[in-house]
């Protein structure tokens, strides 16, 4: 028994399509990538002493990316947590707010690239308003 033309063109057409379609997926991840993990304080006064971070006060992790593909922020530590961002001005800025004193990492991961805050030491700390005093 034989395979019809129009079977061999109908198998080419989807071995053809599945082809490409693996080369999109694998080609899209290495267009995105995370030049620099970075966690901003500024907006409070006095909340980082010794790479310590206040438990109740705000920071804003930012990732600097080359994409507009979304960036996964992943806390692993005391609480845990986990955002998708979509980035504006080759930046991803993830809202944090440890509640509670322990070690914290953060990653940021767009497409296949990844980086890592490294530990952090968020201890007691009390929130003025306009800044935050660590205890």
């Amino acid at each position: 028994m034989g395979v019809s033309t129009r079977g061999r063109a109908v198998s080419a057409a989807v071995a053809f399509a599945s082809v490409a379609a693996a080369g999109a997926v694998l080609a899209a991840p290495a267009n995105a990538a995370i030049s620099d993990l970075q966690i901003d304080n500024s907006a409070l006064l006095g909340s980082v002493g010794e790479n310590r971070y206040g438990a109740g006060c705000g920071y804003g992790v930012i990732a600097t990316v080359n994409s507009d593909e979304p960036v996964q922020f992943t806390v692993t530590g005391t609480v845990p947590a986990s955002q998708s961002v979509t980035p504006q001005d080759n930046k991803a800025v993830y809202s944090w707010i440890p509640l509670l004193p322990g070690k914290y990492t953060i990653t940021a991961k767009q497409g296949s690239s990844t980086k890592t805050t490294g530990e952090l030491t968020v201890v007691q700390a009390v929130y003025t308003g306009s800044s935050c005093i660590i205890i």
